[in-house]
């Protein structure tokens, strides 16, 4: 299915649909394909920020190779 199909597709269903909260859901996924559009973080978001700048400052990192490998050993577990 090319992308202009996919669109077609997906305008017919939402023209079917009746339900507010699922088409508000669908408004705000769409919202966040707007380049222009500023995303403001939350207080949690802001504070993990933050807190990732405080790690690298103090050297608490790992190298990518070991952060897979954590997540390897992870998954197994799981």
């Amino acid at each position: 299915m090319n992308t202009l199909e996919l669109k077609l597709e997906i305008f017919d269903k939402l023209k079917s649909v009746e339900d507010e909260s699922l088409l508000k859901k669908i408004m705000v996924l769409l919202k966040t394909i707007d380049k222009k559009e500023i995303y403001h973080l939350s207080e949690y978001e802001l504070n993990m920020v933050k807190e990732g700048e405080e790690d690298i400052k103090f050297g608490r990192v790992i190298s990518q190779e070991q952060l897979d490998k954590e997540d390897l050993e992870w998954l197994s577990k799981q």
